[in-house]
């Protein structure tokens, strides 16, 4: 029997409706999904033409949606910087097994890749031998995974504008410097990282006196503000320094720094949080904190660095909960002016070469510290001479605990500084 107009119209209604619903697709958090994105593979080493990775980012730059590409070729000699990634609405570089090396050993002093696009993502790219930039990120969301930068001068530059990106499992070997965050970087997080052998520093954090960003205010919850960088469970192996911190509020977390040949954490001014990180065998001072605000070092470990463990000069540092073995110098504490009164509470500290606690100069507090078994003095205290004046060491002690050292009773002297009578 011939079906209805009004049958037909009604299963016409219902394929159309099924359309839709399919065309809308919510992914698992219940949102429409994301139309894919083009892909562009790259299989070509040359440095232009057909299938090359200029030819891709070129055309992802022109699409008015995002675009994807897909990097299979091997190895890629650059002979000019790679067009600037400009597409609004995001560009995804991905980069197959074993391919998606970038070498720019014949590039002048420039950067190699530049990020203009917001949202984008970069993932398995390794790009060496850059003797300017290896990656300039411009634009808020960027992530970048698995990346690789070797033998280069700067790994990753990330600038005031890069609000929010992500560098997430990545490796920089040999470079000057691996990360550098920019005057003004806000919400840039470093997890996963492994920085190894590089001859500046990792992870660069400076900006000038007065122009870096603040953390901003807390939560209505009540949670401590979140600071522009934070850097996780990083792994940093024989760099010059670290981390170098200065006027950027930063929180380092579950890191670990082995064998620095200066300081592992140099923080020069400014915030910082430092929380259940270890740092071994450094060449110079471990952590040490100048003109620092706001410093806090909490749960870490500082193990056989034979110089000093912590180092704190004319700051507002709590030193809280650490444990301290085996290294020349356990907390030494400098104060040249008496309007500050770090905090050194909980520490254990151990087996130190040199004293367990110096104080010099000033009114630190000192509380329920365990010094043990220093080779030297528990606690030193050295009055501060100074062209102008002076200033006595008077911390101010509640329920320490020094046994086994040296010289358990404290002992006093006398801290010249240059040009002091």
């Amino acid at each position: 029997m011939k079906p209805s107009k009004t049958a037909v119209a009604i299963s016409f209604s219902l394929l159309l409706l099924a359309a839709v619903v399919t065309l809308r697709n919510p992914d698992a958090n219940g949102a429409p999904a994301r139309a894919a994105a083009p892909e562009l593979v790259v299989s070509s080493a040359r440095d232009a033409g057909p299938q090359t990775l200029r030819e891709a980012i070129l055309a992802a730059d022109r699409l008015s949606g995002r675009a994807h590409i897909l990097v299979t070729a091997k190895l890629i000699a650059l002979a000019t910087p790679l067009p600037a990634l400009i597409n609004p609405r995001g560009v995804d570089i991905e980069a197959a097994a074993d391919s998606g090396t970038l070498d720019a050993d014949h590039l002048a002093s420039v950067v190699v890749l530049q990020i203009n696009s917001p949202g984008s993502t970069l993932k398995g790219l390794h790009i060496v031998h850059a003797h300017g930039t290896a990656i300039l990120v411009n634009a808020a969301d960027v992530q970048l995974d698995s990346v690789i930068i070797g033998d280069s001068k700067a790994g990753i530059l990330v600038n005031a504008a890069a609000r929010g990106c992500t560098i997430r499992a990545s490796t920089f070997e040999r470079d000057e410097t691996g990360v550098i965050a920019e005057t003004g970087v806000r919400d840039l997080t470093v997890s996963g990282g492994v920085f190894r052998d590089n001859t500046r520093a990792g992870i660069w954090s400076v900006a000038a006196a007065g122009k870096g960003a603040t953390a901003p205010d807390p939560g209505p919850e009540g949670n401590r503000p979140q600071e522009p960088v934070r850097i996780i469970d990083g792994v940093f192996e024989r760099n010059a320094s670290g981390v170098v911190i200065a006027n950027q509020p930063a929180f380092l977390h579950k890191d670990r720094f082995l064998g620095s040949h200066d300081s592992a954490i140099l923080i020069l001014s400014g915030a910082a949080r430092i929380e259940d990180s270890e740092i071994r065998d450094s060449g110079g001072t471990a952590l040490s904190v100048t003109a620092g605000k706001s410093v806090h070092l909490t749960h870490n470990t500082l193990a056989n660095n034979p110089k000093v463990a912590i180092m704190m000069s004319d700051s507002d540092v709590t030193v809280e909960n650490n444990t301290l073995s085996h290294n020349g110098f356990g907390i030494v504490s400098i104060l040249t002016q008496g309007s500050l009164t770090p905090q050194i509470r909980g520490n254990l500290i151990t087996g130190t070469t040199g004293d367990g606690i110096t104080v010099i100069g000033g009114s630190p507090r000192l509380e329920r510290n365990q010094v043990l078994d220093s080779h030297s003095a528990g606690l030193r205290l050295l009055d501060v001479v100074q062209p102008n004046g002076g200033l006595k060491a008077t911390p101010i002690l509640e329920a320490n605990v020094f046994k086994g050292n040296g010289l358990d009773q404290p002992v006093h002297g006398v801290y010249k500084m240059p040009g002091a009578p």
